[in-house]
């Protein structure tokens, strides 16, 4: 299995990094081959600018865009792991969708219907949130989240979502509960793995 993992934290020593590290030591210890973009140290340029769009519309690509297609084009699963800020995705990761899985890739447009064009691959979604699992659910933020980044994006691309983990509270937890987090996701991911989904 060619398992990608795309991980949008600037910081080093985030718990996000953290879980990046153990889940591919894990993947590599089930047999799977991984490869990692951590788009803060490849330095992802996440803006997309009128020009990329008249280069996109006249069937060109620029260089970065297409390096990061091919390692989408061969992953199985595609692991996203972020911090949710301001209820979404990181800018640079946001960048990265927008530059990335675009019409002509991603999916296109047959009439007035879109159709998905990465139908074969699966994705895994890690979100890390400051905020208490209670205020979330309250605020609807899980909701929204399932309508814009899963259904709204990688199900609009085709692909299917085997999982969205959160690890709530997250600024709050000592480095004793974050170990514990730590094992329980990993525990959840690799169960999942176990049942071929």
């Amino acid at each position: 299995m060619n398992q990608l993992i795309i991980i949008a934290h600037p910081k080093k020593d985030s718990f996000s990094h953290k879980v990046k590290t153990e889940l591919e030591k894990e993947f590599m210890n089930n047999q799977n081959a991984v490869k990692v973009r951590d788009l803060y140290d490849i330095d992802f340029k996440p803006i997309l600018t009128e020009s990329e769009l008249k280069y996109n519309k006249e069937g060109n690509i620029r260089t970065d865009v297409v390096v990061e297609q091919s390692y989408i084009e061969w992953a199985d699963k595609l692991t996203f792991i972020y911090p949710l800020w301001w209820n979404g995705f990181p800018a640079i990761l946001k960048g990265y969708i927008d530059r990335v899985f675009i019409n002509g890739f991603a999916f296109k447009i047959n009439g007035n219907r879109p159709e998905g064009l990465l139908k074969n691959k699966k994705v895994r979604l890690i979100t890390t949130a400051g905020m208490k699992e209670e205020s979330l659910m309250k605020s609807r933020v899980f909701e929204g989240l399932k309508i814009t980044q899963e259904h709204g994006l990688f199900q609009f691309c085709g692909m299917k979502v085997i999982d969205h983990l959160f690890v709530t509270n997250s600024a709050s937890l000592t480095k004793e509960q974050k170990e514990d987090e730590m094992k329980n996701l990993i525990k959840k991911v690799l169960v999942k793995e176990k049942t071929r989904i």
